[in-house]
């Protein structure tokens, strides 16, 4: 009984109060790790399977945090790169890598985050790019 409260407890600790999902991998690892050691599991594996569910949930809400890279002629984000062997370059190691806009051809390029770069498309095209039904 009283290694239930213990770990409703710590339970409640770690979702309640965890900062940034370094700490929850760290919670995580450190229970794996005590369940190997003992020889039974200390702290419940659908618990720890949750957790995981949970850190893998996070990761990918953070996804939208990184910064899109889109041409600024056309607005559009499908970019490539072309590699080309630079200037007096004997070996194939040293490339200049230029990304260019694949529908306009431009290489004039920029970084926004993707609620700015939709807000000028939506400016550009008057509609929504991730609303747009083709």
């Amino acid at each position: 009984m009283l290694l239930q409260l213990l770990e409703q407890s710590l339970q409640q600790d770690v979702l309640l109060n965890y900062k940034p999902m370094k700490n929850l991998t760290k919670e995580i690892e450190r229970r794996e790790h005590a369940n190997m050691m003992a020889p039974f599991p200390v702290y419940d594996t659908d618990i720890i399977n949750d957790l995981k569910l949970l850190n893998m949930i996070t990761k990918k809400q953070d996804y939208n945090n990184v910064p899109v890279t889109y041409c600024k002629t056309c607005l559009r984000l499908h970019i490539k790169e072309v590699s080309f062997p630079k200037d007096g370059a004997i070996s194939t190691k040293d490339k200049a890598v230029v990304p260019y806009c694949v529908d306009c051809g431009n290489t004039d390029l920029a970084e926004a985050h993707i609620t700015e770069w939709e807000d000028m498309y939506e400016d550009k095209y008057g509609e929504r790019f991730l609303d747009k039904k083709d």
